[in-house]
């Protein structure tokens, strides 16, 4: 890491100062995880300037690790949906403020984000969507064209498609000893995580296969001779309550115990991983474990684990002309969620038979 004297702060138009740059990814864990490859690029673009990432308080300790940056901040990001409480964000960015950036980019396109990148004030604000209210550039995130939001993102900093996007190397063995999860896992588990769907900002049940069928898939790998492991969050535990009590003695539950670091670093060590569109998902990605996810209505082509390769294989609802409905239509809009439901656990466990083959 590189470490920046305040006599070395950069402004535009200064010779001989170091430039620093401001990346803004809030939210979701899969999120985090597809903005990457673009700041690995910005990164390469820039080998000269100190990047900074502004992430989510639940995502920091993994991007501390994973993103290509030398210096990770976090932000309570919950507080954007809490009224007046936003206001408590305000001292963070006065604190950047202090870093006098040269340019902030934001890869989200609500104004208080807007606002707030404003408050940091770099000497270029640049942000994606159509309006330019509050940034001095704009970068569309949607232009009609087929592609995945790791492409999206990596946009806004400039990629135009001339060298192919990569994640940056993913330090296992570091995560494994900051995780400190010896001990919850032996051998090579196959890993299943029946929850997600909710976000800071969202709720995207429609996303979640039911666990019913989670629990047949369980049964049968375990009628196969391999073990399994449950992974989700303390969000989750509600929601799989009778899928955990039917199962229990039988794998092993850490819904609701594990750190995220952890969770990452139990992923790291298991053999595949069977999820509904979430961010363990692309957290499973990160860390080199194949997947196999059940997609309702969203795109895997758009945001599955990116880049995609033989290694992750997405399982699709048939005969739905509306889907994936995101966009135009958010998930949690979606007047008929029917399509998550649709895909039966033959399809499901014959391409899983088919990965544990191979």
């Amino acid at each position: 890491m590189r470490l920046l004297s305040p006599e070395g702060l950069f402004r535009k138009g200064v010779p001989g100062s170091m430039e620093r740059i401001l990346v803004i990814k809030l939210y979701a864990i899969g999120d985090l995880v597809m903005s990457l490859p673009g700041m690995s690029f910005l990164g390469k673009a820039n080998p000269s300037a100190e990047i900074h990432l502004l992430t989510g308080k639940l995502v920091a300790p993994l991007a501390e690790l994973a993103a290509p940056v030398e210096r990770v901040f976090s932000l309570d990001d919950s507080l954007l949906s809490r009224g007046w409480k936003s206001l408590k964000m305000i001292p963070r960015a006065l604190e950047l403020r202090g870093n006098r950036y040269s340019t902030g980019y934001l890869l989200h396109r609500v104004l208080p984000l807007r606002m707030f990148l404003r408050l940091v004030n770099p000497v270029v604000a640049v942000g994606q969507g159509t309006a330019s209210a509050g940034l001095d550039r704009v970068v569309p995130f949607e232009t009609g064209k087929r592609e995945h939001d790791a492409e999206r993102y990596a946009r806004l900093f400039g990629w135009k498609g001339e060298t192919p996007l990569e994640l940056p190397p993913f330090p296992v063995e570091k995560l494994r000893k900051a995780a400190g999860e010896g001990g919850m896992v032996e051998g090579m588990p196959v890993a299943i995580c029946p929850g997600g769907g909710r976000s800071t900002i969202r709720n995207t049940d429609a996303k979640r296969w039911p666990p019913k069928n989670f629990l047949e898939i369980a049964r049968r790998l375990h009628s196969a001779g391999f073990p399994t492991v449950l992974l989700g969050s303390g969000g989750d535990a509600a929601f799989l309550g009778e899928l955990r009590r039917e199962l229990e003695g039988e794998t092993i539950d850490l819904v609701g115990e594990t750190t995220l670091l952890q969770a990452a670093a139990v992923l790291s060590r298991c053999r595949l991983l069977v999820t509904n569109d979430s961010g363990l998902m692309h957290v499973a990605g990160l860390v080199g474990t194949p997947t196999l996810a059940v997609f309702g209505p969203t795109d895997p082509d758009r945001i599955g684990v990116f880049p995609g390769s033989a290694r992750h294989v997405s399982i699709v609802p048939r005969g739905f002309d509306c889907r994936p409905c995101h966009p135009p239509m958010a998930v949690d809009e979606c007047p008929d969620p029917r399509c998550i439901g649709s895909v039966d656990v033959e399809r499901v466990w014959s391409g899983l038979v088919e990965m544990l083959d191979g």
